[in-house]
């Protein structure tokens, strides 16, 4: 084994192949990476990365535009004080959503470029199109002269869920349409789920908590603005995350499994039943007995009884899911390995995330280029176990075999890199 902990294949001899794997490469040559085949005939053409970059910069634009016109209609009229109290108390929420998100996604990373442009679909872009589909929808389902309570329950629990919850679900089908590798799995889907939620959820307690503000200030008590920092800040940061995570469920699972049908019923599906969530958390206040002399017990009843349990339920569903992907990336790794590409030992590295940061601080020691040498290597084969898993499902198409050459043809690169930077020049 050499110093860098990744034992090198064997300089030939071709690799034995288990029979029951037809997708594994044949493989003469294992420090050549150029000798893996023409990966069969591409019946299409790659994009263009910059096509990819081009349409990142355009969606961005449009969000900026977004922000600009939410700023100068919304936020402005707050005041900067109000602005500025609202925005502080709206760090807290967003923050324990950003923990989560951090804690789900760290197993399999995704491209920051894409967490990023999430959170500000669910801050900006989500958000815009509900204030100006809203409206017009509330007006359609509302009836001619309908009375104030009438009004509210319209626009708390028929509007709010079906074009929140459809706008916010919207830039998942961006993600989608931009490439697979974005939302390949159940994990994905959840993950930019939780981050256009949590976009969303940060841009409405702003409104919301500068809103009590300048309640509580026209009273001149505090308790209003508290109240509203407590239950929407502390109770239910992860309200609007368990809403849209469902759909990001339905589609993940359906990227997994290729399948275009799965992508519109599991897609739909999740989408109502976020819908039906949200309902039921805002139609509660419509429907819970109010004490006066203690408003919130009723409340607090229901949240325990009825909310808990469901958040309860979805948060182990994302935890099984973290495990399976672990065990996912075990077996898919261990078939590279009998294909000649990994060791037993690297295996082990690559499915522990204390082994991985251990190997990318002893990469460290070597310089900044080795640790990143390191930790490419350990994102490209993470990638190579997820996408096998996801052909296997599917079918291979000349498409993911080019794929496939290119993550072995960069972990072999990694692995020269990482190579060169830390044995010594002079045996010892």
């Amino acid at each position: 084994m050499n110093t860098t902990g990744f034992p090198a294949p064997p300089a030939s001899g071709t690799a034995a192949l288990d029979p029951g794997y037809d997708y594994d490469v044949q493989r003469t040559d294992p420090r050549g990476p150029a000798r893996l085949g023409d990966g069969g005939p591409q019946r299409s053409r790659r994009r263009p990365p910059w096509v990819r970059w081009a349409a990142f910069a355009l969606s961005f634009l449009l969000l900026a535009g977004g922000a600009v016109l939410l700023y100068l209609f919304i936020i402005l009229p707050l005041g900067f004080g109000t602005s500025l109290v609202a925005f502080t108390a709206a760090l807290v929420p967003v923050a324990i959503v950003f923990t989560a998100v951090w804690w789900i996604d760290r197993y399999t990373p995704q491209p920051r470029i894409s967490l990023v442009y999430a959170f500000i679909w669910g801050a900006v872009g989500s958000v815009a199109l509900t204030f100006v589909i809203g409206g017009p929808f509330t007006s359609w389902i509302t009836p001619s002269e309908p009375s104030d309570v009438t009004a509210s329950f319209l626009g708390a629990v028929i509007q709010a869920p079906v074009i929140e919850e459809s706008m916010k679900s919207a830039g998942l089908i961006g993600l989608l349409i931009w490439g697979r590798r974005y939302i390949a799995g159940p994990i994905d889907g959840v993950v930019y789920a939780a981050l256009i939620a949590g976009g969303f959820a940060f841009t409405e307690n702003i409104l919301y908590f500068g809103n009590s503000f300048h309640q509580a200030q026209a009273a001149g008590e505090v308790d209003v603005f508290w109240q509203t920092f407590f239950l929407r800040g502390l109770l239910s940061p992860f309200a609007h995350v368990s809403f849209t995570a469902l759909c990001g469920l339905g589609l993940g699972i359906a990227a997994e499994r290729r399948s275009l049908m799965l992508y519109f019923g599991l897609g739909v599906g999740g989408l109502s039943l976020g819908m039906i969530l949200h309902a039921l958390w805002n139609g509660s206040s419509f429907f819970l007995p109010v004490d006066p002399a203690s408003p919130l017990a009723g409340f607090l009843r229901y949240y325990a009884s009825v909310q808990v349990p469901i958040f309860l339920l979805l948060a182990g569903i994302v935890l099984f899911l973290r495990l399976r992907e672990r065990r996912i990336l075990r077996r898919q790794l261990s078939d590279y390995g009998r294909a000649g590409w990994f060791a037993p030992a690297e295996v082990d590295l690559l499915v522990a995330m204390g082994r991985r940061r251990k190997a990318e601080k002893w990469a460290g020691r070597h310089g900044a280029v080795a640790r990143m040498g390191m930790r490419d290597l350990i994102r490209a084969s993470i990638e190579l176990g997820m996408q096998r898993h996801s052909v296997l499902h599917g079918r291979a198409t000349a498409k993911t075999r080019l794929q496939e050459r290119e993550l072995l043809e960069r972990i072999t690169a990694d692995r020269r890199l990482i190579g060169s930077l830390t044995q010594p020049v002079v045996r010892r």
